[in-house]
């Protein structure tokens, strides 16, 4: 009963109490009829102040508030619901949703009624709306009105906007699972340092032991060959030197500023390599062929780093070759000018080549052609190169070996952009 309503019927009321009255003419009578008057106005005046109050925060409420006959007539709704659902009381009061709103909107909003009707008991559901300002979600509480009787006479219903709460909430979602990628990449940068770390250091470790295990075989020779002993202990030595510019390398590789640089002689690289894995070279039947070019200038770089490129290199192509029975292992190591300004590395074997459809990907961290591959060495090298302002790439038709070569600047380069200036 709205205001209006309920002032007038009160109102009417009062008439007739004033009628009756002035037709008693016992004073006992008037006092009696005076003090039921006194009781009705008071209590007039609490249902007026509880209506107004219930008026004021019904009004008020930034929730949608309605009430619907069993039929789903409307029977109320609070200005709340006319800005949430873009609607008028003019337009709902006495119609049912299918008289107001789309047929989507009117059949999600009726099987919640009745949903709440059947089971007798508050119910919970998320509702669209729509609205000028686009598609707002609700979550709609709906409990039944019920009679003293015990009949269902229809619902009422509470409907908030929860649309920014969820966006919100999704926001803090993605939020949570871009920190948490963040947080496993640098784990897996981490354990990727450390696996490249122990994969860089195995290869020397690998070779002393087989040189030291050489050793041995010759010292129990009579006469011991002490030739072939030096030998060995000088490549024994020399391995021992890779392992330390190994760890210098790496350590100057993730430095923002690496002092260790200075002119590098790529040729001395190449034989370096090619000598500290001839044991490797010679029990894998691999023969080397050398074009090293007499007149390459010399790069700025760092002396550790690009002879690990060019021995990770040599390394795979070696084991690139382990399969190969049919015809020659052959490993052939090229430099040359490729102009004023670049040189060009190469390592090329017979093996049994790269599928052209892998190439694009095989300098990617954890991609190996391996089986037992960690996937780091052409993913660091790559790195390295990169640095030294240069680029790596691959060649190969799948089937009669492979090419990979690495191009780098003569001039200065900047380390940190891995560009060269001063040209």
């Amino acid at each position: 009963m709205s205001q209006p309503e309920f002032e007038a019927h009160y109102a009417a009321l009062k008439r007739e109490i004033d009628a009756l009255e002035a037709d008693l003419a016992e004073p006992k009578a008037r006092k009696h009829f005076a003090d039921v008057r006194q009781r009705i106005e008071t209590l007039y005046e609490t249902l007026r102040e509880n209506h107004l109050l219930l008026h004021t925060v019904l009004e008020n409420s930034a929730a949608s508030i309605y009430a619907k006959r069993k039929d789903g007539r409307y029977t109320f709704l609070n200005r709340g619901m006319e800005m949430l659902c873009n609607v008028t009381r003019e337009q709902c009061l006495g119609r049912t949703d299918f008289d107001v709103f789309p047929i989507e909107i009117a059949q999600q909003y009726r099987s919640n009624d009745v949903a709440a009707m059947m089971t007798g008991k508050l119910s919970e559901s998320e509702e669209m709306s729509k609205t000028p300002a686009g598609d707002r979600l609700l979550l709609s509480k709906k409990v039944p009105l019920i009679s003293d009787a015990g009949e269902v006479q229809g619902i009422c219903g509470i409907s908030t906007d929860i649309t920014d709460l969820r966006r919100t909430e999704r926001a803090l979602r993605e939020a949570v699972e871009t920190l948490q990628r963040e947080r496993d990449n640098k784990l897996l940068n981490v354990e990727a340092a450390t696996a490249s770390i122990a994969h860089e250091v195995r290869q020397p470790l690998t070779a002393i032991a087989t040189n030291g295990d050489a050793a041995m075989s010759f010292l129990e020779m009579t006469p011991p060959d002490l030739d072939e002993l030096r030998a060995i202990l000088t490549r024994i030595i020399t391995d021992c030197h890779h392992a330390s510019e190994v760890f210098d390398s790496i350590s100057a590789l993730f430095k923002k500023v690496d002092h260790s640089r200075g002119p590098v002689d790529v040729n001395e690289i190449a034989r370096g390599v090619l000598q500290s894995l001839y044991g490797q070279l010679r029990d894998h039947g691999v023969a080397t062929e050398t074009e090293l070019a007499s007149d390459l200038p010399l790069v700025d770089g760092h002396q550790g780093q690009l002879r690990q490129v060019v021995f990770n290199l040599v390394h795979n192509a070696i084991d690139a070759m382990a399969t190969t029975t049919d015809k020659t292992r052959l490993l052939r190591v090229s430099t040359q000018p490729r102009d004023r300004n670049t040189i060009v590395v190469a390592v090329e074997d017979s093996g049994p080549g790269i599928d052209p459809g892998r190439l694009n990907n095989i300098f990617d961290a954890f991609v190996t052609t391996k089986a037992n591959g960690m996937g780091l060495g052409l993913a660091i090298c790559r790195m390295i190169v990169h640095r030294h302002g240069g680029q790596l790439s691959a060649s190969s038709d799948g089937k009669t070996g492979a090419r990979v070569q690495f191009v780098l600047p003569v001039g200065l380069v900047d380390t940190a952009l891995g560009r060269v200036v001063g040209h």
